[in-house]
């Protein structure tokens, strides 16, 4: 019996030492998860002896279960690197259409977009859910880069972009300029007291101007008003609003804007201009309006308080970045960065249950139970980490020492079997 034990040792103790080897050779893979023997010892079953006097016939190796403990996180330069932090497997396919080819699972996060411009690993398509103004659409699917407008522009005044706010401090000791001595004309700076520009953008990126015009008028006693409001009271400071779109002025009434004694906008003040839409070919914009609301008028120079500015030119695509919900945001040189997918995340019930495949992945099956699938950051799914990677989980000291561990292991069992074959020899030997 010996020997049987013997070499059943030895090919446990072989079986360990490749398991161990295989750990510390991937000890620098991304996403690999190390993984450890596991024995069991045999008996030839008797029904005969009422005392149990049997030795065993060696051991068998029953398992070779990975551990999925996670693995440390280190920084990189690449954006679409991207590290799980908790639980949750990255969902690929061989295919990149919907559902198509081979499904596996992954924790290596070493992403690039491949020709076509699909999210790609080892020649594995992330899978997720595309997303059109910000909002999850469609069914899931391997996440592609490549539809994204290089141009991408949006009008000032479109759907999801303001107008133009714009607010100033208007000199409250500037003098009243007379429209009958002084008609208005953008040309003459003395028909008017300040002017002011700003740029905004039609549908295709390109750049407008609009210029306003603030010609100081005397003050009017508005309202009509209840009688026992005396009537000194009712100042209100007006002022004359000009505009130009592209150099050309806009005909027609000047808006008026008007502050009450404490130098603030008044209930009476008209406080936007509209501009018109453009349906021309060439520079089509919505409709879209200046807000003066905010505006002043203390004593002091003119001043410009706030402008902020609704669309934005023209933009060509750089490249993309992830957030810890794993949403996909494509970035462009305009500095606007936009959602254009969401990866999805998956767990098993048991975990250990999934094939390994080669290639850091892993397939689904039975033995794994019941899977779900979430967002990142969501569900009991871990977040992610945008331009990192985890590491392999491997303990390369621990190894060492279970290698050293699993040597002695084969020695002490091929010194069963020398034994076993010296023990024999001396029979052999006897007369």
């Amino acid at each position: 019996m010996g020997f049987q034990q013997g070499l059943s040792g030895l090919n446990a103790a072989s079986k360990q030492l490749d398991v161990i080897g295989n750990n510390i050779a991937n000890s620098s893979t991304i996403g690999f998860k190390s993984s450890r023997t596991e024995f069991s010892d045999l008996y030839a079953s008797t029904l005969a002896a009422t005392v149990n006097t049997q030795s065993g016939i060696g051991v068998q190796t029953v398992a070779v279960s990975q551990q999925f403990q996670q693995g440390n996180i280190t920084s990189t330069n690449n954006p679409l690197d991207m590290a799980i932090s908790g639980n949750g497997f990255f969902r690929v396919t061989s295919d990149n259409t919907p559902n198509g080819g081979i499904e596996a699972f992954s924790r290596n996060g070493e992403f690039k977009l491949d020709k076509e411009g699909y999210i790609v690993n080892n020649g594995y398509y992330l899978n997720g859910y595309r997303m059109v103004n910000g909002v999850k659409t469609g069914a899931e699917q391997p996440l592609q880069v490549s539809t994204i407008n290089s141009g991408i522009a949006k009008a000032t005044g479109a759907v999801g972009e303001r107008g133009i706010d714009w607010s100033f401090n208007l000199d409250g000791s500037a003098k009243v300029i007379d429209p009958v001595v002084k008609p208005f004309d953008s040309l003459d700076a003395t028909t008017y007291s300040y002017t002011s520009g700003a740029k905004f953008y039609d549908n295709y990126g390109n750049v407008h101007t609009v210029s306003v015009y603030f010609a100081r008028r005397a003050p009017t006693i508005d309202p009509v008003v209840p009688a026992t409001v005396p009537p000194s009271t009712l100042d209100v400071n007006n002022w004359d609003v000009y505009h130009a779109v592209d150099g050309t002025l806009v005909a027609g009434a000047p808006t008026q804007v008007k502050f009450d004694q404490a130098g603030q906008l008044t209930a009476w003040s008209d406080n936007t201009i509209t501009i018109a839409a453009d349906t021309s070919a060439a520079s089509a914009h919505p409709q879209f309006d200046i807000d003066f609301t905010g505006s002043t008028q203390f004593s002091g120079d003119f001043s410009v308080a706030s402008q902020v500015v609704g669309g934005y030119a023209a933009g060509k695509f750089t490249g993309v970045s992830a957030d810890s919900t794993g949403v996909i945001y494509a970035k462009y040189t305009n500095g606007i960065t936009e959602p254009i997918g969401q990866l999805t995340l998956y767990n098993f019930a048991n975990i250990q249950g999934l094939t390994p495949n080669g290639g850091n992945r892993w397939l689904y099956t039975s033995d794994a139970g019941a899977r779900s699938m979430a967002d990142p950051n969501a569900g009991g799914m871990g977040s992610i980490k945008s331009s990192a990677l985890e590491e392999s989980n491997v303990d390369t000291t621990a190894e060492l020492v279970n290698m050293i561990v699993a040597q002695r292991f084969y020695q002490a069992n091929a010194q069963t079997i020398k034994t076993q074959d010296t023990i024999m020899q001396t029979l052999l030997n006897l007369r």
